[in-house]
């Protein structure tokens, strides 16, 4: 599982910034716009932020067994910008 956590954070690390050197900030901004009007767009950003939700009580019921609050806390609100990322990095702070 390690593994995977850390391949997820290399792998999406890798595409944003190939992301940010092709598109910066404000075409980014535009272009998320531009999928909140496509209708297939809305269920997929619903969809994303729902499963962020799923991940960040995932976090806290681990944390709560764990004592690992501090670690929790900085993942969770880090979700929105770094996604996925957030709960791949949770995954390998947890153990230390």
């Amino acid at each position: 599982m390690k593994a995977v956590a850390l391949g997820v954070l290399v792998v999406l690390v890798f595409v944003s910034v190939w992301a940010w050197r092709l598109v910066p900030a404000q075409k980014a901004a535009d272009q998320f716009r531009e999928i909140w009007r496509m209708p297939w767009g809305r269920q997929l950003l619903l969809d994303f932020f729902g499963l962020e939700i799923v991940l960040a009580l995932w976090m806290f019921a681990d944390a709560a067994a764990r004592g690992t609050w501090v670690a929790a806390v900085v993942c969770i609100v880090a979700m929105p910008v770094f996604g996925s990322m957030s709960a791949a990095l949770y995954w390998l702070l947890r153990a230390l």
